[in-house]
């Protein structure tokens, strides 16, 4: 990066050789840390420049490639069980939920947006509750940017971001490397790995580097012999043990050019696809790793990612042009025995009052999709000048939709089918467009939802050195979207859910609005190593609408406003003794106003919808650091400890519960610790051994806000609460012991992850069935994989 401190001809000769000098610092690094003798620059994007990631003020992690290797990080739970601020909720593979510091609702959330930006490079790929899992192959390193990013990554950056960046062509020469692992699970079966990749410069100003990659998990999951509720039917037919398995199958390409010294132009192609087969949850009426399922359930998990970039040295600013294109699909279908015959003997409805007699069952099926386009221009200054500034503008249009329901392939058999056919001859002879009689179908239920958001923004942030060791910096971003959202609900397919008015369970809703995000901070520089900080920052989720059936009870608003939260940080960067001692904090407060809550408590079931809050409030310190004790000895660590709770009393509409001021909020650790230690033995002719040993800890977490307002006091005086939706703290372990060659050609390990074969909650279903008279099928609960012992090899040439 050029230094704004240089003359005009330092810049051009320093711009000349930049990739030179980029080239033999890295090798430097590389030597440095294989050394082990030393810190070495880790150098981030986050704030959408190069820079030294101890001169960012705020709070800022990355994870290199270095650190990934090093620490068998292979997904993104491995990475979120090394940062200090991040926790995830994942029920099988492909449906993770994201929580940064702590600030959530819960991590069942369909309809409104995600709290937690993802981007791939500076291109966005977010979702609510299945955040994207970009497998961790060729990956330069991992930044996760905690607290509003609302200036410089907009909407569903409100708690923070995480950025994979990828490791980019290099005209330099011709690399590659392969990586083999082989392991197996305890009461498991085996799994397996096989990724590399190539760097190919096909000339002196244009490279190509490809990716590829297959892992297979073995299962752990036993499906084993049971009745149903009414012990009528068995589930022998799929019975099978280490029933869970996840495959991953994907690779990316991506081409660099360099068009001449002031211009770069480069394209990324990335596709990734993922089936589980199985289910991952545990039955505690069953024991550890059991259940007892009547489908063989799956989810299948596709997407990919085109992306261009345009980058140019205009003298007093870089020019930067990325266009992405984002196109995901997902396909499941789960067993619903137990809704179905538990609505058959219990549930109440027009439609059910025939049906009770049949007590048939299905599944649950999901065909999901969302595309994503996504433009951004962006100038960033250069030069000497004490004044330096970004600014830019972006465009998003995002589509989501999805096709859920559940069918019984039964169905026409039944009385509800009888029933149903009566109704929709009833409204076809009212004028309503019903086929009658209507056509056969296995679609019990059917909810076809449709949304479409545009969004425009114009960003920028300006920073000015006081003195050689001050500066102050300000943003802002203003930004303007339009909604777009249809909802239709069908009691079988085909007969419209006639409720509460005359949509025909069919409502459009459209919202517009505009809003400014705001940031404000100061740094200063006490010496070389040591700087401190403190930092104003803003983050927001868009507003949006209801249905007008919702709505016209009274019980909810047409329209939500955007919630905001409002960041107060001071932190200290710094380094010591010699770079050998890293150690960084941050302290923090964060107000959330506005809070949207996605309310289906209300009665009938259609009165359902998002409405605006009151206040939350988040207070917390985060801690890392790395420690070389000696040339061969290193530990590392972080620490998050916080106290997230409401502070103002939470009412519900549609029923009037009350969540009151000082509950915790749900998916919200009070504690999370994560350490590593690393020895690397002197070095003899054939190479050396090392080995090394990281640990994780998270304390207790509510299942979800409803949870909040259940059965026993745990929290908050006054207040019972069900004890079954808490989540206990857990932690697990990952040993290594491996060999790296004299050449630096070739590394051989041996792997234990989850080394103490501990049973930590990874996801925790709240249903509980009580009123069938049956233990089986009450909050499920996902527990993390046992002990797993893999072999695996690394070549590089």
């Amino acid at each position: 990066m050029i230094d704004r401190r240089m003359t005009p001809l330092a810049a051009a000769v320093f711009a000349a050789l930049y990739p030179a000098y980029q080239a033999n610092a890295q090798q430097q690094q590389a030597r440095a840390a294989s050394e082990g003798t030393r810190l070495t620059p880790v150098i981030v994007t986050a704030t959408r420049r190069q820079e030294n990631l101890q001169d960012v003020a705020q709070s800022v992690q990355s994870i290199s490639t270095e650190q990934i290797e090093k620490q068998a990080l292979r997904n993104l739970t491995d990475v979120i069980g090394a940062l200090p601020s991040v926790n995830i909720v994942s029920s099988t593979p492909s449906r993770n939920s994201l929580v940064m510091r702590g600030v959530s609702t819960g991590s069942s959330e369909f309809y409104t947006d995600s709290q937690v930006a993802v981007y791939l490079d500076d291109q966005p790929m977010t979702s609510i509750s299945q955040q994207v899992d970009v497998r961790l192959i060729d990956i330069e390193r991992v930044e996760t940017l905690n607290g509003p990013q609302g200036t410089l990554f907009g909407s569903s950056a409100q708690t923070g971001t995480i950025r994979y960046v990828t490791n980019k062509p290099d005209f330099g020469g011709y690399s590659g490397q392969s990586d083999f692992e082989i392991g197996t699970t305890k009461g498991g079966a085996e799994s397996y790995d096989v990724s590399g990749h190539v760097n190919i410069p096909l000339a002196d100003n244009f490279a190509i580097r490809a990716v590829g990659f297959y892992t297979f998990e073995g299962g752990y999951v036993d499906n084993v012999l049971g009745l149903s509720y009414l012990g009528d039917v068995d589930n022998s037919d799929v019975v099978e043990d280490d029933w869970n398995e996840y495959r991953v199958t994907g690779g990316r390409i991506q081409g660099r050019w360099s068009i001449n010294p002031a211009w770069e132009a480069s394209l990324s192609l990335i596709q990734q696809s993922s089936d589980a087969s199985g289910a991952w949850e545990t039955d505690p009426a069953l024991g550890d790793n059991k259940i007892s399922r009547f489908f063989n359930e799956y989810i299948d998990n596709d997407w990919y990612q085109a992306s261009t970039t345009v980058k140019g040295d205009l003298g007093f600013a870089e020019l930067s042009m990325t266009a992405s294109y984002f196109d995901r699909d997902i396909v499941y279908e789960w067993d619903n025995m137990t809704y179905d015959q538990w609505r058959s003997s219990e549930g109440p409805g027009v439609y059910y009052a025939l049906y009770n007699a049949d007590y048939e069952f299905g599944t649950i099926f999901n065909n999901q999709k969302q595309n994503r386009y996504a433009y951004e221009v962006r100038l960033t200054s250069q030069g000497e000048s004490r004044f330096q500034w970004i600014a830019g503008a972006f465009y998003e249009d995002v589509w989501d939709w999805w096709h859920y329901g559940s069918q019984i392939p039964t169905l026409t058999s039944t009385t509800e089918w009888q029933a149903a056919q009566y109704y929709a001859c009833y409204y076809a002879s009212q004028g309503y467009d019903i086929d009658c009689p209507l056509p056969d179908t296995n679609i019990q239920y059917s909810n076809r939802y449709d949304k479409s958001v545009r969004q425009k923004a114009v960003f920028g942030e300006l920073s000015y050195d006081l003195t050689d060791r001050w500066s102050v910096t300000g943003g802002a971003r203003w930004f303007e979207y339009n909604r777009r959202e249809l909802d239709i609900n069908q009691v079988p397919l085909g007969l419209p859910a006639f409720q509460g008015n005359d949509t025909g369970g069919s409502t459009e809703t459209f919202g517009k609005d505009d809003d400014v995000a705001m940031k404000f901070g100061t740094q200063f520089e006490f010496n070389d190593d040591v700087m401190a900080y403190l930092l104003y920052s803003e983050g927001f989720r868009l507003g949006g609408s209801n249905s007008t059936r919702a709505a016209s009870t009274g019980e909810l608003p047409l329209t939500y406003k955007p919630d905001q939260l409002k960041n107060y940080e001071a932190g200290l960067k710094s380094q010591w003794f010699d770079d050998r001692l890293l150690f960084n904090a941050s302290v923090f407060l964060m107000r959330w106003e506005d809070i949207q809550i996605n309310d289906s408590s209300g009665d009938p079931w259609w009165v359902r919808g998002t409405f605006n809050g009151t206040e939350a409030e988040q207070k917390g310190i985060e801690l890392n650091g790395t420690w070389y004790l000696s040339d061969n000895f290193s530990f590392e660590f972080s620490a998050f400890l916080a106290d997230p709770e409401f502070s103002e009393d939470l009412v519900y509409p549609t029923d009037g519960t009350i969540i009151p001021a000082g509950t915790t909020m749900p998916i919200s650790p009070r504690r999370k610790y994560w350490a590593s230690v690393g020895y690397d033995f002197p070095e003899f002719t054939a190479g050396n051994f090392w080995t090394r040993m990281s640990y994780q800890y998270q304390s207790e977490v509510w299942d979800s806000i409803t949870a909040l307002t259940g059965d026993i006091d745990d929290v908050t005086p006054g207040v019972q609460r069900d004890p079954d939706l808490l989540l206990p703290s857990w932690s697990t372990g990952t040993f290594q012991f491996g060999f790296t060659s004299s050449s630096k050609k070739w590394d051989a390990a041996l792997v234990v992850r989850n080394v103490f074969d501990e049973t930590g909650y990874t996801y925790l279903n709240g249903s509980d069935y009580s009123q069938v008279d049956d233990p089986r099928y009450r909050y499920l609960r996902s527990l993390q994989r046992p002990r797993s012992v893999y072999l695996s090899f690394t070549y590089k040439w």
